[in-house]
């Protein structure tokens, strides 16, 4: 079947002066990055590769048939495609089942299972149906299947003797019609409440895509974003925002007039970013979801554009360059850059630079955001900032410098890192502090001053200096925050801590000797709601195995860590009647043990 292909970049392909086939985000370089400068246009790079323009243009699937709703109920969102999240952008649509689990989830199109996932996390129990369009549709946070599948992933479960699997299927074993009915919707997994998680993949590569076109349909919009803040970011050494080198807030207010304006004046010199925090709307709900696309000119120049439509969860961590994450972790407000750190490599951006602003003349620059959503609502806030000269700080030039573009090594004060390169999103200078504490017994609080994210898993070495503790096992690298520990485990060697990190603060290292607390919940009604039930808990390192037995052979208890429940019911297939002793086993991840024995009649 002919495919449709189309670019993405979002430019109007009528208008030969702006539709590039090759953008232009010169990020690889840290002393030649590419910025926006009123004083002449920015060099563009017209470089018209072929290879280029194949892969910045992506697949646009053409719906050979038509989708229908995955529930018999109004669609309603809680979540949309693109919202920000911690670490991740939103691959799907989280859809409304009216506060409650159980609605039948049917099949929007013709295809087969291909795929079926059963976890205590994540999606908890999901399908994947891939369709014959090349679209794979997903379907998360199920409470149960269908009588067919659920007896396919219980067989396989009780040959894994494990709750959590992951069964892949060809064409011909699990087809599916249009609107056929396979599950029911719940709670499942990560999920924070009843509802559905959908979305839209594109088979081949696996992309996930903005849904939401294909239920225009099914669901109404006709509310445009709302924009909240802005922030203001002077690049070290190079540019001053209001006389301070530090980023900084400023709130939209309405005034005398009701029309939205800056709470108050800004004024700037030299090389600034900004941000801005946003948020969706949609009919009928108090939701606030997320903004699809973002622009930003200057004296009517675009100089910043991304569109969230498509994206690889391979990239998907990127938003934490995206956003200011120092802000999000402090404060849990999202905003949204309109500028590119230079070792960021999302391919939401639609820009000709990296969005920065070179303000050099004494005069009032016009700035002006333009938001817009899936269905084209679109608003636009305009607003000045005034150009007038003021001391440019010098960049504080403190701790050993990591190159953003180079593999980064530090060993000092009982710590080591290493910081590979694709690490970092901008240059930085490491700050490391061994402070002596009384929170472990162990070794200090080694401190980093400056609190960073990094965008892959690396490596720290923790020196212990009290290496005292009989069974090295049980040490564990730990997280502390508010001097409260989150255990990050690690292995042992040689009076060290190694562990996987993926953003810099405080860490020292303790020693886990607790078991898991295993509770029975109702023990009395056991047999006469046929459902054996615990409540599991762990005081550090977390749960990490559970099984449990009847008269040795394996039973399937399901856990959900959202209520800390451990539950077992009963399986006429499986399971015999009459007395019986289950014998259960809880771990945590430190390899501490609860072994529990119980009288049990069915």
């Amino acid at each position: 079947m002919r495919k449709n292909i189309h670019c993405h970049c979002g430019l109007d392909p009528q208008s030969p002066d702006k539709h590039l086939l090759f953008h232009e985000i010169p990020h690889q370089a840290r002393d030649d990055r590419e910025y926006f400068c009123m004083g002449s246009r920015v060099k563009r790079g017209m470089t018209l590769l072929f290879i280029i323009f194949l892969s910045l243009c992506s697949f646009n699937h053409s719906y050979s048939q038509e989708i229908v709703s995955p529930l018999n109920i109004p669609l309603f969102l809680s979540g949309n495609f693109g919202e920000l999240r911690s670490d991740h952008f939103h691959s799907g649509l989280d859809l409304k089942t009216q506060g409650v689990t159980g609605h039948a989830v049917k099949a929007v199109k013709a295809g087969f299972i291909s795929r079926i996932s059963v976890s205590p996390s994540g999606f908890g129990r999901a399908v994947y149906i891939d369709h014959p369009d090349g679209t794979t549709s997903v379907y998360g946070h199920l409470d149960r299947f269908v009588s067919k599948i659920e007896s396919v992933v219980r067989d396989s479960q009780y040959i894994k003797e494990s709750f959590s699997v992951n069964l892949v299927f060809s064409e011909f074993t699990l087809p599916i019609k249009q609107g056929e009915v396979f599950a029911y919707s719940g709670n499942t997994g990560g999920s924070g409440g009843p509802h559905l998680h959908f979305e839209l993949r594109d088979t081949k590569t696996e992309k996930p895509v903005d849904p939401l076109p294909a239920f225009r349909n099914h669901i109404n919009d006709t509310r445009p974003p709302e924009i909240r803040g802005l922030m203001f970011f002077p690049q070290l050494g190079r540019g001053v925002v209001n006389e301070s080198a530090d980023k900084q807030t400023v709130n939209i207010i309405k005034d005398q007039t009701g029309k939205f304006v800056l709470e108050k004046p800004v004024k700037a010199w030299g090389l600034i970013g900004i941000g801005v925090k946003a948020y969706d709307r949609m009919d009928a709900t108090t939701n606030i979801y997320g903004v699809k696309e973002i622009r930003l000119t200057v004296d009517n120049v675009e100089i910043f554009r991304s569109v969230i439509d498509i994206f690889s969860f391979d990239e998907s961590r990127y938003l934490n360059s995206f956003i200011d994450w120092e802000e999000w972790k402090t404060n849990q407000s999202f905003f949204m850059k309109s500028f590119i750190d230079p070792g960021n490599k999302l391919s939401i951006f639609r820009s000709y630079s990296n969005g920065l602003i070179s303000i050099q003349e004494t005069r009032n620059y016009k700035f002006e955001y333009s938001l817009k959503d899936s269905y084209g609502n679109t608003t636009t806030f305009a607003f000045n900032v005034a150009g007038e000269r003021q001391q440019v700080p010098e960049e504080k030039k403190e701790g050993v410098f990591f190159p953003f573009d180079r593999n980064n090594e530090y060993s000092n004060k009982g710590i080591s890192l290493s910081v590979p390169y694709g690490s970092l999103y901008n240059d930085f200078y490491l700050n490391v502090e061994a402070i002596p504490s009384g929170l472990s017994l162990f070794a200090p609080l080694y401190t980093f001053k400056n609190r960073t994210v990094l965008h892959n898993a690396c490596l720290l070495t923790l020196t212990i200096t009290n290496d005292l503790y009989h069974d090295k096992s049980k040490y564990g690298v730990v997280s502390v925050s508010k001097n409260k520990f989150s255990w990050l485990g690690g292995e042992y060697e040689a009076k060290k801590m190694k562990v996987r990190i993926r953003e810099l603060g405080q860490f020292t290292v303790a020693v886990d000797t607790v078991p898991p607390v295993v509770i029975p919940v109702n023990r009395a009604k056991w047999t006469i709601n046929q459902c054996i039930t615990f409540k599991i808990s762990d005081n550090l390192s977390g749960i990490s195995f559970y099984q449990g037995r009847l008269n040795s052979q394996f039973v399937l208890f399901e856990y959900d860590p959202k209520t800390n429940s451990l539950f077992c019911k009963y399986d006429a297939k499986r399971m015999k009647k009459g007395k019986q002793i289950l014998t259960l086993l809880v771990r945590d991840g430190a390899k501490n043990e609860t072994v529990e024995y119980y009288d049990v009649v069915f």
